[in-house]
């Protein structure tokens, strides 16, 4: 192990001496959930979970949080328990930046469902929990002029993988640029497709990478914003060269019932191979594809909402859909969603209780 990846993977030690040594003011709040599954022609399962977090602040611009995460997953013949960190991280903050070392949430881009820069959180869309994993990072932003904003991380994750990011806030719109250097030679993950089944699969890329991406919102009458990415292969001894992903999106909310809010989003993504075509010096597109979503929400009295989730995968003509009812009181919400799928995925319908104290 490096001298780097031993300070990041030990920072642990670190955080309990400081706050041992220190005085500090404490807040506790938590989370609870039931998530139960009904699928057709299939198993039913249900999760139980709760997220316990703890939150130190010290007299020295130090804070602290720590976040335990309890899941037992239930099936009709077997049974999975989890008890992990969900969040383990030390902040020192000053008005014109802040310092995180820890397992923390990183997450960025400008469009909400089909997101080319969800490159390190794993938010899901259908759920209202607002749960996403962490990563072992250290992360420093600086608050700029005019609410822009650099950040800088190092992200630990089988070899110490860096990047950055530049906010630019202005009145024609949000801009951001994006890049970071994978050094993980493994196959893994390098950005999450929408969850639109359970135990749907993952899109590895083959090695270490490099990854640029650019977005921009515009929130007026109108909202618009575009998200792209592009994921370049380090590694020459590999037939996959390149990913390329783009999003085009927008919202308008219409002046009937409470308001009905429609938002659209279109995402063109393609795999690049390094090997050309005979005869010439393109690369041939392996795969390329055309997703399109669109949602419909509006609110319904003063406790209940109602959203349509429909997405439309131009390639194979196939159209996923989820209906979502939530009813919200001060700590309680009761969520339930029915999916309609194509063949040969199974509808499903899913009851969900969350409770935050």
């Amino acid at each position: 192990m490096n001298k780097s990846k031993f300070i990041i993977s030990n920072y642990k030690f670190l955080i309990v001496f400081i706050f041992l040594s220190m005085s500090c003011g404490f807040s506790y709040k938590g989370q609870l959930w039931l998530d139960t599954n009904y699928i057709d022609k299939s198993d039913n399962f249900w999760y139980f979970g709760y997220i316990s977090e703890l939150s130190l602040k010290g007299n020295n611009n130090l804070d602290f949080e720590w976040s335990r995460k309890l899941l037992s997953e239930n099936h009709s013949l077997s049974s999975a328990n989890k008890n992990e960190n969900y969040r383990l991280w030390l902040r020192y903050t000053q008005p014109t930046y802040d310092f995180r070392i820890g397992l923390q949430k990183i997450s960025f881009g400008s469009a909400s469902l089909l997101r080319p820069l969800n490159w390190f959180d794993t938010i899901d869309f259908a759920s209202t929990t607002g749960q996403t994993s962490g990563v072992e990072a250290a992360r420093l932003q600086f608050y700029l002029l005019n609410n822009s904003l650099l950040s800088l991380w190092c992200i630990d994750d089988d070899q110490i993988s860096c990047g950055g990011r530049l906010e630019l806030l202005n009145k024609i719109g949000n801009f951001g640029i994006t890049y970071f250097n994978d050094e993980n030679n493994n196959q893994h993950e390098v950005f999450k497709v929408p969850r639109i089944i359970e135990n749907q699969p993952s899109l590895p890329f083959p090695g270490s990478n490099h990854r640029i991406g650019l977005d921009y919102r515009y929130d007026g009458m109108i909202g618009l914003w575009f998200e792209g990415a592009s994921i370049m292969s380090s590694t020459k001894n590999i037939n996959l060269n390149r990913f390329d992903v783009l999003t085009l999106g927008g919202d308008y909310t219409f002046d009937i019932f409470n308001g009905l809010l429609l938002s659209s989003e279109s995402m063109y993504f393609s795999i690049i191979s390094e090997q050309s075509t005979e005869g010439t010096d393109e690369n041939p597109w392996i795969l390329n594809q055309t997703t399109s979503s669109l949602i419909a929400s509006t609110p319904i009295g003063m406790l209940n909402d109602i959203m349509l989730i429909s997405i439309k995968d131009w390639e194979t003509k196939d159209s996923y859909n989820l209906i979502r009812w939530a009813t919200n009181f001060d700590y309680l919400s009761i969520n339930c969603l029915l999916s309609i799928n194509p063949s040969p995925v199974q509808d499903s319908f899913k009851l969900m209780l969350i409770y935050n104290h």
